[in-house]
């Protein structure tokens, strides 16, 4: 009986080492950085024209991942001490491109190790967006394999008055 008792002790033991070491393999391939290049993460957007930010995605992890790209329009303000507005944020249209402004399948990016990839996003003005405004729209980059996102940032657009661009 103290022998069964302890060859069971035994292999929960080695279970439990196995799933932290997997655990702890799989965070690894979760890394990556994304930025927007030159820090330049605030631009106004014209209802013909938009707004397009340069990205940088680096796979900082051990292995070859694809990441897909999401957006999220979050609800807090994002309006700096030149353009204050009481406005609530609005929604705009967020675009995957290359970095050939081709569109990007699935939104969908793959990198291998320790590769950097410039892609872009593009921030379009919906009709009927009123001006004066601002759009606050964080970018995630999330491992395909990954539970959360790997990395993410947030843009910053202010939708002007359409004379004034």
């Amino acid at each position: 009986m103290y022998q069964l008792s302890t060859i069971i002790k035994g292999l929960m033991l080695v279970i439990f080492v196995a799933v932290l070491n997997i655990n702890f393999v799989s965070a690894q391939n979760c890394n990556a950085t994304l930025s927007v290049e030159k820090d330049r993460n605030a631009q106004s957007a014209y209802t013909e024209d938009g707004a397009t930010f340069n990205m940088v995605l680096t796979n900082t992890s051990s292995k070859k991942v694809t990441y897909i790209i999401s957006s999220t329009n979050l609800e807090e303000s994002c309006a700096n001490d030149a353009y204050k507005t009481s406005a609530p944020n609005v929604a705009l249209n967020v675009a995957v491109k290359s970095s050939a402004n081709a569109s990007v399948a699935n939104n969908a990016l793959t990198l291998a190790a320790g590769e950097t990839r410039k892609f872009k996003i593009y921030v379009s003005v919906p009709a009927r967006t009123p001006s004066n405004v601002w759009s606050c729209i964080k970018i995630s980059a999330k491992g395909s394999e990954c539970a959360e996102p790997s990395s993410s940032t947030t843009l910053r657009v202010y939708v002007p008055e359409p004379s004034e661009g």
